[in-house]
């Protein structure tokens, strides 16, 4: 009896279920990324495959832009036409602009002149003379339309002088800025045909091949941050007094001697059942916390899928 009592013993120190007695069981996942375009068009070059790992800001994929570059030449040409038309206003008119008016006023007051000359000489005409009236009215036009040519040509000249009007000058700065912001866009929109990681991450998959079309928003590459992998364990709420976000855990797996750093990143706010994979049959009516622990694995030595165990470091222990 003695002998047949330590053979179960040791058995029982071998079955399955006396190693999740040494930590709370999870499942070791990453945080899988989808990312994609927020524009369609047709791929044209993809610069990492499955496995690779890509560093921070590093180019990923690019699109067909081909139909958008005359946009944007379009657009800095009306920028650079804008600049010139601001730059001859604020440079005000030239030299030879000013003379052409005052050479301008000048015929404009001989015409004018004439014009009252002509018109004096046939109203002192004496009677006899006859002369027609219509006459008179035809010069006294004629008159008037010099005198307003002398003064359009005389305010023509004080604002040549005086230069360009405040309005003037917004008007100018406003059209720049309009142009500006045009090719601004163009170029952020050209900025969304190329896609950048944000951060160091693992290429996992590749769904689509060069010259494929893609929509917006489909998933280009699955990427992840392996070094970082995070364990969900479940945790029986009568054990949870203790727990919190940041409390130090050590997380094992089979096929490792040595254990993973790692600390308490989220707890859930309720509680579930425990799931079916885990555990007896008789532990899945537990009531458990999912508490989730983020690893520290920068050798990239765990596996997503891999069954994962967690103690947690409690002060005084």
């Amino acid at each position: 009896m003695l002998v047949g009592a330590i053979v179960v013993g040791a058995m029982a120190s071998c079955s399955p279920e006396s190693k999740t007695s040494a930590g709370y069981q999870g499942i070791v996942e990453h945080d899988d990324r989808h990312l994609g375009f927020r524009v369609g068009g047709q791929l044209r070059e993809i610069r990492f495959d499955r496995g690779d790992v890509v560093e921070e800001g590093a180019l990923i994929a690019v699109l067909d832009d081909t139909a958008e570059l005359p946009i944007l030449l379009a657009r800095e040409a009306d920028l650079a036409r804008a600049r010139a038309n601001a730059a001859l206003v604020y440079a005000g008119p030239r030299v030879e602009e000013v003379r052409s008016t005052m050479a301008e006023l000048t015929g404009a007051r001989a015409g004018l002149r004439e014009a009252r000359a002509n018109l004096d000489r046939h109203r002192n005409l004496p009677e006899s003379a006859a002369t027609a009236r219509s006459l008179i009215s035809e010069l006294e036009a004629a008159y008037a339309q010099s005198k307003a040519q002398v003064r359009m040509v005389q305010e023509r000249l004080k604002r040549l002088r005086k230069g360009a009007r405040p309005e003037e000058l917004a008007a100018a700065d406003a059209e720049v800025t309009a142009a500006e912001a045009a090719v601004e866009a163009e170029n952020e929109r050209l900025a969304l045909y190329s896609l950048h990681a944000s951060e160091r991450v693992t290429v996992l998959d590749v769904p689509v091949r060069i010259g494929e079309v893609v929509a917006a928003g489909a998933t280009v590459a699955t990427v992840a941050d392996t070094t970082h992998p995070y364990v969900d364990v479940f945790v029986p709420q009568q054990s949870l007094a203790g727990l919190k976000v940041g409390l130090p855990a050590r997380v094992r797996v089979d096929a490792e001697d040595d254990s993973f750093d790692g600390e308490i990143e989220h707890i859930a706010p309720t509680t579930e059942f425990t799931p079916r994979y885990l555990f007896s049959p008789t532990e899945r009516s537990n009531l458990v916390v999912r508490v989730r622990v983020r690893i520290s694995d920068p050798d990239e030595r765990l596996h997503a899928g891999v069954p994962a165990f967690a103690t947690f470091e409690m002060k005084g222990e």
